[in-house]
């Protein structure tokens, strides 16, 4: 009799609901947070009117029985901000300065409640006013003041509840606690900066259409637990492995190399002693040379397996943009994390400059994807023209950035560095193997060039963090073109002792684990490194022992990045890889092809720029540079570029890039950049364009994929 099986396993009713709900929380978390302004800057003392409207604001928050704040008043605070303040008694016997038109406001209106707590709220108001006074003088006052305005008022509502408790102390207490917690959210949302009114319209929409592209995928996902399929093995060749091993393993050498260089700075090492190391860890040309074996092979699958253009983007570019979107995460929190340490403002900068580098890196590695299959046509008919002319866009990008100042050129030289890597893969990965003699003739080229350009300039180039460099290789591009060809030039030579190290059993495992759990490596890395930045640039917490390990800000601070890369792993990194989803048929059809075309095309291009938009926007205290090539972003934006394009691309491996539902989520996912420039707040006019073309076509394409469309030829009614 054959044993009993187990039943299968049902999922409870409310477990979707439980998905949506905490998809729910993490966009609303995600959008309360990346619609932060940047901190106001540090301006030094006040003097003049600004400084007597923080006498007058010092005045507001110790009352005493006299309204002293309406003395100390800058001669022209009626005049420019338009209230009018006046005195009122409050319960505690005080007198204060207050602003009589104005009380405690909800987003149900102003609501003084039955405790009576209009006085202190319009006291607040005023000193509000007087922040926003000294923001139009042009000298923000410091988010310690704000942060007194808000304690005081908060004190004054506690306190009312003992003067005047109307038979519901506890009540009061708790309405209390709820009005400060707003206030306190609402300052740290605007970073204890002046007052102002923040465009809520398009914010929400923003998240509203995160959130609707988050459930369409996580839909998917939830279905794809319910009902497995046969997976498909991913059959790749060892030598492919061993690429991927080496673009890994030099990902992870690369970002070391770079934090332990800014640690460096930020112990006082001189530049002199940091060359060594930045030359051994700049590994952007390995990198760039093992996806390009990667690129190659992808795309001859693809072609064995009767697959097209748009096919290979989706394959080879949706393994990449998953793990991307946690880099939402590692932007998001990081400086959250710096903010409760107290860092200071240039910490934060340096700190998201070396976290969000590997999306610089990804970005630039999306773009080879794409040049990858012209770019090996080109190479099977001129191999040597089409790498002697990526050579010399390198030179011509460094020439123009030198003579016209931009940085647009030595972005340029970047692209065309890493494009040259992979053109030369290509060739390798075709079996040409240059005579050892070559390989030492590149090597000794690269180091004579080096040796040169060390004498010329007074000592050896820093070839990593370099300020000023273009973000994606943080070096100048004639510096990782020489030692990219020290780095190939050795590689050659030393093909076959790596390839046996690569063999050995430990360092394949270790390997392994870094190709399975890559994100959860790279989070559990950044809360390590939080550690260091608190040991070495804030030597005053730990003066007194380690016990600044157990406060709650910092046991908070390294949770925000050590539970993230937790809850990845188990959820996503521990499952087995190699294996993939098998991809639906299209169905026939012009149209089809036209709109799947149509939506690789989109996907690829708006997944990129989200994931420049990310590289180029900062969730920290100080402003940053949020514009490419005119198009303006924030976080909110590049996030639902990101989701679009990941979304178009995963229509395309389930057959569904034809679909009415896709085309409909694509108009949406344009809304929010329309609304900003409705809204007065204008994305930049190629913003504009950008989103409405693209809205216009999709809601194109979704009407015409509800008309019948025309049987095939062949098939006879």
């Amino acid at each position: 009799m054959p044993a009993p099986t187990d039943p299968p396993r049902t999922r409870r009713p409310w477990s979707t609901s439980g998905w949506l709900l905490l998809v729910l929380l993490v966009v609303f978390a995600f959008g309360l947070i990346a619609s932060r302004p940047p901190s106001p800057p540090d301006q030094g003392p006040p003097t003049g009117d600004v400084l007597a409207a923080q006498n007058a604001i010092e005045a507001l928050v110790h009352p005493g029985p006299h309204p002293d704040a309406l003395a100390r008043l800058p001669k022209d605070f009626t005049a420019l901000s338009g209230v009018t303040p006046g005195s009122l008694p409050a319960r505690d016997g005080t007198v204060r300065a207050v602003h009589v038109d104005g009380g405690c406001s909800t987003p149900w209106g102003d609501d003084n409640t039955k405790w009576d707590y209009s006085v202190p709220c319009k006291a607040h108001d005023l000193g509000y006013d007087l922040l926003r006074y000294a923001d139009r003088k042009g000298h923000p006052l410091g988010p310690e003041v704000r942060e007194a305005l808000d304690d005081r008022l908060s004190y004054d509502m506690h306190h009312a509840c003992d003067l005047n408790p109307m038979n519901s102390a506890l009540t009061c207490r708790v309405v209390a606690s709820l009005y400060s917690a707003g206030l306190v959210v609402n300052s740290w949302h605007q970073r204890w900066g002046p007052p102002v009114g923040d465009p809520i319209g398009p914010m929400v929409a923003g998240v509203l259409v995160i959130g609707c592209l988050l459930v369409f995928r996580l839909r998917g996902w939830l279905r794809a637990r319910r009902e497995p399929r046969a997976p498909v093995p991913v059959t790749a060749p060892a030598e492919v492995g061993r690429w991927a091993l080496l673009g890994a393993g030099g990902v992870v050498l690369l970002l070391l190399g770079e934090s332990v260089t800014a640690l460096a700075h930020w112990a006082g090492a001189p530049e002199a002693a940091l060359w060594p190391l930045t030359w051994l860890a700049q590994l952007a040309p390995l990198i760039y040379f093992a996806g390009g074996h990667a690129n190659a092979a992808g795309w001859r699958a693809e072609q064995e397996a009767g697959g097209g253009y748009r096919h290979y983007l989706a394959e080879r570019a949706s393994p990449l943009l998953r793990p991307a979107l946690i880099f939402a995460v590692v932007a998001l929190l990081t400086p959250l994390a710096l903010e409760l340490l107290g860092s200071p403002a240039g910490t934060t900068a340096t700190v998201m400059r070396i976290a969000l580098h590997p999306l610089w890196l990804l970005g630039v590695y999306l773009l080879t994807i794409v040049c990858a299959p012209p770019l090996l046509a080109l190479h099977r008919r001129a191999p040597v023209p089409a790498a002697a002319g990526l050579l010399a866009a390198v030179a011509v990008g460094e020439l123009a950035a030198s003579w016209s100042g931009s940085p647009l050129p030595r972005y340029a030289a970047t692209f065309a560095i890493a494009l040259l890597a992979q053109q030369l893969a290509f060739a390798h990965a075709d079996g040409v193997r240059p005579a050892r003699r070559l390989f030492a003739a590149a090597a000794a080229a690269g180091v004579a060039g080096l040796a040169g350009v060390s004498v010329l300039r007074g000592g050896p180039p820093v070839l990593l963090g370099s300020p000023g460099a273009p973000a994606a290789f943080s070096a100048p591009p004639w510096g990782v073109l020489l030692l990219g060809l020290v780095q190939l030039g050795v590689l050659g030579l030393l093909a076959r002792p790596l390839g046996r190290l690569g063999d050995r059993p430990g360092i394949a495992r270790a390997c392994r684990f870094v190709l399975r759990a890559p994100m959860s490596l790279y989070l559990a890395f950044l809360a390590a490194m939080l550690l260091l930045v608190a040991v070495v640039y804030l030597p005053g917490r730990i003066a007194d022992g380690l016990s600044w390990l157990i406060r709650p800000r910092t046991l908070v601070a390294v949770g925000l990045l050590a539970v993230p890369a937790t809850l990845v792993f188990w959820w996503f990194e521990r499952h087995t890889h190699g294996v993939r989803a098998p991809r639906a048929a299209d169905h026939p059809g012009r149209r089809t092809a036209v709109l799947t075309r149509a939506a690789a095309g989109l996907g690829i291009g708006y997944a990129t720029l989200g994931v420049f938009g990310f590289a180029l926007t900062r969730f920290g205290g100080v402003a940053a540079d949020a514009d490419l090539l005119g198009l303006r972003l924030d976080p909110i934006q590049s996030l639902v570029h990101l989701l679009l394009g990941v979304f178009l691309l995963h229509t395309i491996r389930i057959g569904a890039g034809a679909a009415t539902g896709t085309w409909l989520a694509t108009a949406l996912a344009c809304a929010p950049s329309l609304l900003f420039a409705a809204d007065g707040s204008t994305p930049g006019f190629l913003g504009v364009t950008l989103h409405a073309v693209t809205a216009a076509f999709a809601l194109l394409a979704a009407a015409g994929t509800l008309i019948p469309g025309q049987p095939p030829a062949n098939v006879t009614s």
